[in-house]
């Protein structure tokens, strides 16, 4: 197998076992030291395998689709962008809705030992939708309660706070495309040094 074929192949395992609960392998994917960055939480792979956010409904499905994989090689590392399509099933004020958030992964994938791991991933934030599971129905949302959220994540923002978390409103989103330029800087900076 070519080096891209096993980055690729790397990226879509670790999304389809991230949503299939498949967390043994999915922390396979991962080197050790990696830290993965999302809405929800910050740190190493303990934070993120078998883990969820705070607006999880168990019982409601969560569907993960994706766009191809950019891949920017440079001999053992490699940089990866991948557009990801997240539907999940929430309630908001006792009618089932769907909640899809539309982002950008950021991977950082280096060779050790022979194997391509996962060192790095951060999600931006694009934007996201929120309707009723059946149409015709009412989510009973005041606009009032949605006023100062980010537009590329102000539904999941409004989902956490209605279960009565928070989510830090300095998250990377394409609102903010300075700081996206940032981020990009930062990677390609990596992948080239």
């Amino acid at each position: 197998m070519t080096d891209y074929a096993a980055i690729n192949n790397l990226i879509v395992a670790e999304r389809l076992y991230r949503v299939s609960h498949r967390n043994e392998e999915l922390a396979k994917c991962y080197a050790e030291d990696a830290q993965i960055h999302t809405s929800w939480q910050s740190g190493g792979v303990n934070t993120f395998v078998g883990q969820t956010s705070e607006e999880t409904v168990e019982e409601l499905p969560i569907v993960n689709r994706c766009g191809g994989a950019l891949i920017y090689q440079n001999g053992d590392k490699a940089f990866v962008e991948y557009p990801t399509t997240t539907t999940r099933g929430m309630y908001v004020n006792d009618v089932e809705a769907v909640l899809t958030s539309y982002m950008r992964l950021l991977y950082r994938v280096e060779k050790r030992n022979g194997d391509w791991k996962i060192t790095s991933m951060t999600s931006i934030n694009e934007s996201d939708e929120l309707a009723p599971a059946i149409p015709g129905q009412d989510l009973k949302i005041n606009p009032d309660n949605v006023k100062g959220f980010r537009r590329s994540y102000r539904w999941l923002a409004y989902m956490r706070q209605i279960v009565g978390a928070t989510i830090s409103q300095d998250l990377p989103g394409t609102d903010r495309p300075a700081e996206v330029q940032q981020i990009y800087d930062t990677e390609l900076g990596w992948l080239n040094q």
